[in-house]
């Protein structure tokens, strides 16, 4: 009876481990015996799954369940990888499907998974308890597979997340290109277009709005002005004593800490009657004629009071 107990508290530590899900071998190794596996599927209490696995039915169907399951099928070199990464991660939602990468003498077919094959060396990474590729793979590999809207999203959470750089998500892009992998590039394009790289210095996207106001005839009366109580903010430029505006070059405003402080600072300047418009790199670069008409009508506002 003792020797029973104890094989029943082992038997549920696993299963809370591993999501309800255990091998046969497991079975076995703890002196639970084949007729007495067959009796609890026939009790309906487990449910006998391909692969030598059983799954407790005590246990939810879960997205986790079924990447355990997926990844034991696909065996010991096995890692969660591409959208399962990522939602391990934090930066996507669960796929439908688990997603999973094998070694070169993996299985190339998992029942009620998706599968692929390493192009290169992985680095392996333990993510809530399941093997899976690190941030930085995850996201190369993704970027293959998604469109631009869907890449340029997934990266903006995973730069939020902290998890990742921008500076070392372009230096993944430069160790892993040119080997045949749409990935490497795809992102390579995305860090480029959320401003991640190649955006300027703020100094120089200052001058890059400087230059787009006097082509459209509009004169500022300062830059690099202070305001606020005790001139306490610094502000980009001034066109008048109450407007002002503000350049943020995403490279440099995307960590919480520094997107907390902007919005404290500019609520209040708000509050002291200040009106501050905010362009980033991507508005004063690719869409300048809309800066150009929203500051005219602010400006024209300004001038009747409002």
């Amino acid at each position: 009876m003792k020797q029973s107990s104890a094989v029943g508290r082992e038997l549920q530590q696993r299963l809370r481990k591993s999501h309800g899900v255990v091998s046969r071998s497991e079975l076995r190794a703890l002196g639970i015996t084949r007729e007495q596996v067959a009796t609890r599927v026939a009790r309906g209490e487990w449910e006998a799954l391909s692969g030598g696995l059983v799954r407790s039915r005590a246990a939810p169907d879960c997205p986790e369940q079924r990447l355990e399951v997926a990844l034991r099928r696909a065996g010991p070199s096995a890692l969660a990888s591409h959208r399962s990464a990522a939602w391990l991660w934090g930066f996507a939602a669960a796929p439908e499907r688990p997603v999973v990468t094998v070694g070169r003498s993996g299985p190339g077919r998992v029942l009620g998974a998706e599968v692929h094959r390493p192009a290169g060396p992985l680095r392996w990474c333990e993510r809530h308890g399941f093997a899976c590729t690190d941030p930085l793979r995850t996201l190369v590999d993704l970027a293959g597979q998604l469109d631009a809207g869907e890449l340029d999203s997934l990266l903006d959470a995973a730069v939020a997340s902290r998890l990742v750089s921008a500076a070392a998500l372009d230096a993944e892009v430069g160790r892993l290109r040119g080997r045949g992998r749409h990935g490497p590039a795809a992102l390579g394009e995305a860090l480029s277009r959320r401003g991640f790289r190649g955006a300027p210095e703020p100094s120089a996207l200052e001058r890059r709005l400087l230059c787009l106001l006097a082509a459209a005839g509009i004169v500022p009366l300062g830059v690099e002005v202070r305001a606020g109580e005790e001139s306490c903010f610094r502000l980009d430029v001034k066109l008048s004593e109450r407007l002002f505006v503000e350049v943020d070059g995403f490279a440099f405003h995307w960590s919480p800490e520094q997107m907390g402080y902007d919005a404290r600072r500019r609520n209040q300047l708000g509050m002291s009657g200040m009106r501050v418009l905010v362009y980033t790199w991507r508005d004063v670069v690719a869409d300048g004629a809309r800066v150009v008409a929203e500051i005219r009508r602010a400006l024209a506002l300004d001038a009747e009071g409002r």
